[in-house]
């Protein structure tokens, strides 16, 4: 939900479809993985989305900013060819093989929930998950600057024209997105193992995410990631081998029956 969440609010105020975002992802749980292997796993946790969030801006600066305004089919494919650049990167840097970093003593174990025992760590990302959601809609919809961002997507050319800085905004929404992918992939990946690859491998469930929910919609990307999560999880117990497809069967028919998606709006003025 993380993960969609950050896809989300890119496409919202850029109207980017941004296939590089399972790589950012990827990039911030290798970060984390190296800082934590050294320092420890706060460390890593912090250096991860600052380290992202730098390789975004400079994406945007010298290159996504020129497709913002192209079909989307361009976008896909440039946002694609970085997602395989940083992909052979990272394998050049560590290889193809798996690595996964231990989950902290101090986190070990499980603490016992009343109804059962849940591992400490998964139990503390989870409520961290929740409270980033909560952190990013104050930002969004409490904030001088997230007012800024909610107009951009309406209307951009009204805004600049009232002097609010589009561009900036753009940046730093680009910048947040990818700085969310990569604190998920740090905060992850004591739990999942992180190959080059895996960015793939979570991208394509949040792009379904995104479009269940609403592309662009925040509130979309939260009850889609809850809405994919249930239907995995029950699908699971009752025909495991269906699991994997039963969110795609959830995507045809939402789009079928609403196909701007749940939360999604038929027409945003651009400007």
């Amino acid at each position: 939900m993380a993960i969609a969440l950050g896809f989300t609010i890119i496409f919202g105020m850029l109207r980017l479809v941004n296939f590089a975002h399972g790589a950012f992802y990827t990039v911030g749980a290798y970060v984390g993985l190296v800082i934590a292997e050294r320092i420890g796993l706060v460390p890593g946790l912090i250096a991860a989305p600052i380290a992202v969030a730098v390789l975004a801006i400079v994406l945007d600066r010298f290159l996504l900013r020129f497709f913002y305004d192209k079909e989307p089919t361009s976008q896909i494919l440039v946002t694609f060819g970085v997602a395989i650049v940083l992909e052979e990167s990272l394998r050049l840097i560590f290889g193809g093989t798996t690595r996964q970093y231990p989950v902290p003593a101090w986190l070990s174990g499980s603490m016992n929930l009343g109804f059962a025992q849940y591992p400490t760590y998964r139990l503390l990302f989870g409520i961290a998950i929740v409270l980033l959601v909560v952190a990013v809609w104050v930002f969004i919809e409490r904030t001088d600057y997230g007012l800024i961002v909610r107009a951009g997507i309406r209307d951009r050319t009204m805004v600049q024209l009232l002097g609010g800085n589009v561009r900036l905004a753009s940046t730093v929404i680009f910048a947040l997105g990818a700085a969310i992918a990569g604190l998920v992939g740090a905060a992850a990946s004591p739990i999942y193992s992180v190959d080059p690859n895996t960015g793939f491998t979570f991208l394509v469930p949040s792009f379904v995410v995104v479009v269940i929910g609403g592309l662009g919609s925040f509130w979309g990307a939260v009850v889609g990631g809850l809405l994919v999560g249930e239907l995995q999880s029950l699908t699971t117990l009752v025909a495991p081998a269906l699991s994997d497809v039963i969110i795609y069967v959830a995507m045809a028919l939402v789009l079928l029956v609403r196909p701007s998606g749940l939360f999604g709006e038929s027409e945003v003025i651009r400007g």
